[in-house]
């Protein structure tokens, strides 16, 4: 028997060139950019905007990759202090801003109401919906870049000057980003035609400056959770009850009661305050302030608002011992509350520890890896569930910087941003005393 054998050869002939790696795109860092910018743990704004209905507004404001903001915003010339928690705006003025803001019943007295109290304010009523523009993620939505020169590094191109600073103008479907001139190109000023969700609460020529401020996450946390805890007993701007009468009652040597009648002609049933203002042969005598309910739709309800302050008994001691007459008032206001909000997420982030590198967990709401070669770390990243499609593009754009195949690793999973962006500190922080932040190193590394 005759056997024939026959062999195959898939070799090629000759020697391998290595393939020239040339630099990013402009689009690819730019692309960069933009998810260093919506994986920020906390950002820092300033600026300008007008809202939905053109009122100009400007701001200075801190929002969280976990949906908290806090800081200021002058609307229409008026300031008020800024909370957003659990998705719900709330708001501190003056008398001057909420007897200015339109959409309110009888606006003009309801600002003295609610001066200087804590009220909750739903987005169309101010015509801006700050979660839906400033959180980190919703932010980077909007920047959708124009692919003008797109192809040529970033470095090629002309640099403008923003407030002494060199950087990258680049043109943007709504607007424009403004990139650091130096790596790793950080997202220093954004200008957006229009940005939000809705017709009610879209914003309209957004200005502003942008800083990452993630290292200070658990101060921002403490601080919002100090703040928020007043949030006890937040007005409803929106709501209103009916008073039918008031009486004096139970006046004497260490007390004077106010009782105000009223009535709930709303749907729904709701939480009456009264804050009373005393005064006293026209010197001030304290605040009283009294809670109500529920009171059901359509049915009648009380408050009894009671002063037992020393300058009350003293007022009274003298009343009964000086001849003459001695008046005394009490200017009071009555208005329906919110329900509070739940603060146990803002809570817990206050008592978050580092999610734990060697835990290898593979489940949670934040995702931390690196992106680097095996012995140099490029970049740390935090991200949601899509982490590892995130992670492809950035790992072109080291490949293009560092010149070398860079892998990506996932660290760890963590339940919480406060745990996740803790671990990113520590371990940016260890990289920065071994030599340095690394070299894509955004969010978390100031420089």
């Amino acid at each position: 028997m005759l056997a024939l054998v026959a062999a195959c050869d898939s070799a090629v002939a000759g020697s391998p060139v290595a393939a020239t790696i040339g630099p990013p795109s402009t689009s690819d860092s730019a692309a960069q950019s933009l998810v260093d910018l919506g994986e920020a743990g906390l950002l820092h704004y300033k600026g300008t905007m007008s809202t939905a209905s053109g009122s100009p507004v400007e701001f200075d404001l801190s929002a969280a990759s976990s949906g908290e903001i806090a800081g200021s915003l002058t609307l229409g010339g008026k300031p008020a202090s800024v909370l957003v928690v659990e998705r719900g705006t709330y708001l501190k003025a003056a008398a001057d801003f909420w007897a200015a803001l339109s959409g309110v019943t009888n606006a003009e007295s309801k600002g003295t109401a609610v001066a200087d109290r804590w009220v909750k304010v739903p987005g169309g009523l101010i015509g801006m919906e700050l979660a839906d523009v400033f959180t980190p993620q919703s932010l980077r939505q909007y920047l959708i870049l124009n692919a003008d020169d797109a192809g040529k590094p970033l470095a090629d191109r002309k640099t403008s000057d923003l407030a002494g600073a060199k950087v990258f103008r680049l043109p943007a479907v709504k607007g424009a980003v403004y990139l650091a001139d130096q790596a790793p190109h950080g997202v220093v000023k954004v200008e957006l035609d229009t940005a939000g969700q809705s017709d009610t609460t879209t914003v309209k020529k957004l200005s502003t400056t942008v800083t990452d401020t993630t290292t200070d996450l658990p101060k921002f946390y403490q601080d919002t959770a100090t703040a928020a805890g007043q949030l006890t007993a937040p007005v409803d701007v929106l709501n209103t009850v009916q008073e039918s009468g008031h009486t004096f009652e139970g006046c004497g040597a260490t007390s004077c009661s106010i009782v105000v009648q009223f009535t709930n002609g709303g749907k729904a049933s709701v939480k009456v305050s009264v804050r009373g203002n005393w005064q006293g042969d026209s010197q001030p005598l304290g605040v009283c302030e009294s809670q109500a309910g529920p009171i059901a739709p359509g049915q009648p309800g009380s408050a009894t608002c009671t002063l037992s302050s020393p300058a009350w008994v003293q007022f009274y001691a003298k009343a009964n011992t000086v001849p003459g007459n001695h008046p005394y008032s009490v200017e009071w206001s009555t208005v329906v509350l919110a329900d509070p909000p739940d603060l146990t997420k803002l809570t817990a982030a206050t008592k978050a520890t580092p999610a734990d590198a060697k835990a290898h967990q593979t489940d949670g709401a934040y995702f931390v890896y690196s992106i680097g070669q095996a012995n140099k770390v490029w970049k740390y990243g935090v991200s949601d569930k899509r982490w590892t499609d995130e992670a492809k593009g950035q790992a072109r754009v080291c490949l293009g910087v560092t010149g070398a195949v860079c892998r990506v690793d996932l660290l760890t999973a963590a339940d919480t941003a406060g745990s996740a962006y803790g671990l990113l500190k520590q371990l940016v922080d260890t990289a920065k005393a071994a030599g340095g932040c690394p070299a894509g190193q955004w969010v978390g590394c100031a420089r």
